[in-house]
């Protein structure tokens, strides 16, 4: 599965968000390799699968726009394949996050924000 990220980010995502997201995902995993509870590594399994596959499916949307496959030359069309083709989610605003979590979130922002000055 890392190896598998990795190789995603490489064929992807652009330089700015690969070097960010490589870093991330090579930490989470070097945070997790001592795990033992069984129900906290396969939520972290299932959760980096997700990730994984949404990547995945977003790069082939891009790559089918870019193709002009999903192009119907209509301003509604370009809205809805700009929609697929993003990477990322928004996240829920009711989301409950642990302050462990919103001290990580805030570390990914702060590392976004570096990434998108020096691009």
């Amino acid at each position: 599965l890392y190896r598998s990220i990795l190789r995603a980010h490489a064929s992807h995502l652009p330089p700015e968000m690969r070097s960010l997201g490589d870093a991330y995902v090579k930490s989470e995993f070097r945070l997790h390799k001592a795990a033992t509870n069984q129900q906290q590594l396969e939520q972290f399994y299932t959760e980096w699968d997700k990730y994984l596959q949404h990547l995945e499916s977003t790069a082939r949307a891009r790559d089918t726009v870019s193709a002009g496959v999903l192009d119907d030359g209509g301003k509604e069309g370009r809205a809805a394949d700009s929609a697929v083709s993003q990477f990322g989610n928004d996240m829920p605003k009711d989301l409950q996050l642990s302050e462990e979590q919103l001290v990580q979130l805030a570390k990914l922002r702060e590392e976004a924000q570096k990434a998108a000055k020096d691009s």
